[in-house]
């Protein structure tokens, strides 16, 4: 009779193992960096955040809280790779790199 499978359920049952994501949370540090960054490029409103975050995790993010350590990680690792947006301090006449010919005069 022990070859015969149950009709009512009294088998014994073993859980299955519910997958979890075991990955640790961001920390304070990592938190306090990616918003340095952030501020290092002239990124000052929420949406420009969101989309920069966005953007190099390769997800939706609602908050930096709910990225994980290694998320954290590859952002800002991306973000040290990019050459930071420096804020404009007036005109693209005065935020110009090189020198014209009427510089000299």
């Amino acid at each position: 009779m022990s070859d015969e499978l149950s009709l009512f359920g009294d088998e014994p049952t073993t859980p299955e193992p519910v997958a979890q994501s075991t990955a640790p949370p961001a920390s304070d540090w990592q938190i306090d960096l990616l918003r340095k960054a952030l501020d290092a490029r002239g990124l000052t409103s929420m949406v420009e955040r969101q989309t920069a975050i966005e953007a190099a995790g390769g997800r939706k993010v609602p908050s930096l809280r709910s990225l994980t350590q290694e998320e954290a990680l590859a952002i800002l690792n991306q973000f040290g790779q990019e050459p930071q947006r420096r804020s404009s301090s007036g005109s693209a006449w005065d935020d110009r790199d090189e020198d014209t010919w009427i510089d000299p005069l």
